[in-house]
């Protein structure tokens, strides 16, 4: 099967495939090297179209992702992109990013790969509301939202103290839901930056509990950890071994 496939050729690009570790070690990745970097390029020649992307801007994949990166549109061609914050259909109201282009670190993105070939098999698509975020973008949100239990705070927020900054912004880090085969959204605990008490998902109940433990326990199979105050949001283990970033999405 092509998905499969092309999970194998990104998984086998970012090295040997890694054992599992011990119960509660955290997954650790080390940055992409060459045969991830010639992957990512390779990925990228896929046009958006003939990968059946769904979404806002579908020239967003045309041009490649920088060396080291992947753009998952076309790594995860069934995905619904869904970019929020390339429309004003998100907390903070505005636009915040001049295409809807999906990138993440190679090895996050192998992970990722993996995790939408579970969710695949058993009846479900991958929707994608963020990826990688620049970091002035990420500035730019915690002047709106200054509350580090929803938005981290920037690398360089300038009162000295030490920050690790946002995991979005190192490319590994990812915000995401549920959709039927058809693409239609499924009940999730809540749409997506709803900084309300049921962000965390511990009230949900019915269908919605149900599909975001299904999400959950994915993505956690998958190595990615899941964050308590936000049921969509998930960084790759390890990922802060990357740095801080500020490239921009053209």
């Amino acid at each position: 099967m092509p998905s499969i496939a092309r999970l194998l050729v990104v998984l086998a690009a970012c090295g040997a495939p890694r054992s599992e570790p011990p119960p509660g070690a955290e997954h650790v990745m080390m940055p992409a090297g060459d045969a991830a970097t010639a992957t990512a390029a390779r990925l990228a020649q896929t046009s958006s179209r003939d990968a059946g992307v769904l979404g806002a801007a579908t020239d967003a994949a045309t041009r490649p992702p920088p060396a080291g990166w992947v753009d998952l549109a076309v790594a995860i061609p069934d995905a619904v992109i869904d970019l929020r914050y390339a429309t004003a259909h998100n907390v903070t109201g505005v636009v915040l990013y001049p295409v809807a282009r999906c990138w993440l670190r190679a090895g996050p993105a192998a992970r990722l790969v993996e995790a939408a070939a579970s969710l695949r098999a058993a009846g479900h698509r991958l929707v994608l509301w963020d990826c990688y975020r620049p970091a002035s973008i990420q500035r730019a949100l915690w002047q709106r939202m200054p509350d580090p239990r929803f938005v981290a705070r920037p690398g360089d927020d300038g009162d000295g103290a030490p920050v690790a900054g946002s995991v979005h912004s190192r490319g590994a880090a990812v915000d995401v839901s549920l959709a039927d085969q058809a693409g239609t959204l499924r009940a999730m605990p809540t749409d997506h930056d709803d900084f309300g008490a049921a962000a965390s998902g511990g009230t949900a109940t019915g269908d919605a509990r149900a599909w975001n433990a299904t999400l959950r326990a994915v993505m956690i199979s998958a190595g990615f950890r899941p964050l308590a105050s936000e049921w969509w949001h998930f960084d790759a283990g390890g990922g802060t071994v990357y740095p801080l970033v500020d490239l921009p999405l053209e």
